[in-house]
């Protein structure tokens, strides 16, 4: 009694089906070639049908490759400028007609699959012979049978068997919780970087007014590229528009003891409207918050009308765009950013005598206790003494 202790392989021979050749005769070389491919496959289990192994089917050979084609697994084309020429119908009258019926056959197989082709493969014997591959099939993939690589994809693809197995699916794995703590006051805070704004040196607010469009409020900067930082963080925090109204500006009209006439200019957060975001979010703002804010003492001549035409256009537009800008050190040779721009709507105009002690703009009315260097401008405009 004996045992076979060979391992079954995952396909048998006979799972695997036939494969048919289809080629065209073009030299003695060429169908020796086509031979050669024909015994190595089924050296290596590909049972590959091929002419050169008939005599005389005793149907004849048009229903022989009619029934050959039909039943095989797969269809090899041998593709070569004589096959294509063929195959398309391009060749004289008379030559090639056991390749015209075959191809004949492919395309009609091809057409009733929807163009979804599993089943015919195109195969060259040399690399120049690529742009021979028949129209219905240049989308499909092609295999160099003359080089190892080639062959060795086609026998891949003829005994579906990938070169490279799949492992198998693994298990999701978990991954670890992450608390997410958000510190409201630290956004809040955020949007004045007290080092920034300290070397970008803010000395003046400036105003452009143009027909038919939006009013121009500038912060003018000594120093461009702290001042373009400033602007670029506010980008990436609320983009070209604040639609949250998250940044707040205030202009205050009105004497403030210690200073010289005119108004000031606040700028911070707006912890009413940040709070509303982070809700809007789903976040919840139960913390204390810190609010650093930055203002600007302006003192124009008397007869200075910049504001109150700033005023007018904002009036009519009910929007207006806050630009940085640079300025020489007496507020002069303004120069606006305009790329870095935000679009706003609200802005607070008010008086300094309807500021309470609580108000968040209370903070300007403390100004004047500081000793700050007047700009070349203000030396020049600041109110001459009584005699």
């Amino acid at each position: 009694m004996s045992t076979d202790d060979t391992a079954p392989d995952s396909m048998a021979e006979t799972d695997l089906g036939e494969v048919f050749i289809s080629y065209s005769w073009d030299s003695e070389d060429h169908v020796r070639s086509v031979l050669q491919l024909s015994d190595r496959l089924r050296s290596e289990g590909v049972d590959c049908v091929l002419d050169q192994y008939e005599v005389s089917p005793p149907e004849g050979w048009p229903r022989w490759m009619d029934r050959k084609i039909r039943d095989a697994q797969f269809v090899l084309m041998v593709c070569t400028e004589t096959y294509y020429k063929r195959v398309m119908g391009d060749e004289d009258a008379g030559k090639g007609l056991g390749v015209r019926w075959e191809s004949g056959l492919i395309y009609q197989y091809i057409y009733n699959a929807a163009a979804m082709n599993r089943k015919f493969v195109p195969v060259l014997m040399r690399g120049e012979d690529q742009p021979f591959i028949p129209v219905p099939l240049q989308g499909a993939s092609y295999y160099r049978v003359d080089t190892q690589q080639g062959y060795d994809d086609l026998y891949s693809r003829l005994v579906g068997k990938p070169q490279v197995e799949r492992p198998k699916l693994g298990k999701i794995r978990s991954l670890p919780k992450k608390d997410i703590k958000t510190d409201i006051s630290m956004y809040v805070s955020a949007p004045i970087d007290i080092e920034l704004w300290n070397a970008a040196m803010w000395r003046a607010t400036f105003f452009m007014v143009t027909p038919d469009l939006p009013p121009i409020l500038g912060l003018g900067f000594l120093n461009e590229k702290p001042a373009r930082h400033i602007f670029e963080r506010w980008h990436q925090r609320y983009g070209k528009r604040d639609d949250f109204e998250e940044l707040r500006v205030s202009i205050i009209e009105g004497a403030v003891e210690g200073e010289y006439p005119g108004y000031s200019v606040h700028i911070g957060a707006d912890p009413d409207n940040t709070i509303k975001r982070y809700r809007a979010a789903g976040l919840t703002a139960d913390h204390f918050l810190m609010i650093v804010t930055r203002i600007n003492r302006m003192n124009p001549p008397a007869e200075s009308k910049n504001l109150e035409m700033f005023k007018r256009a904002y009036r009519q537009s009910k929007t207006y765009f806050l630009v940085p800008g640079t300025c020489r050190p007496d507020g002069s040779q303004l120069k606006p950013i305009l790329d870095l721009g935000i679009y706003k709507n609200a802005i607070n105009f008010r008086k300094v005598e309807e500021i309470g002690p609580n108000d968040i703009d209370s903070v300007i009315l403390g100004t004047g206790q500081v000793e700050r260097p007047l700009t070349e401008f203000g030396e020049r405009n600041k109110p001459k003494p009584a005699r």
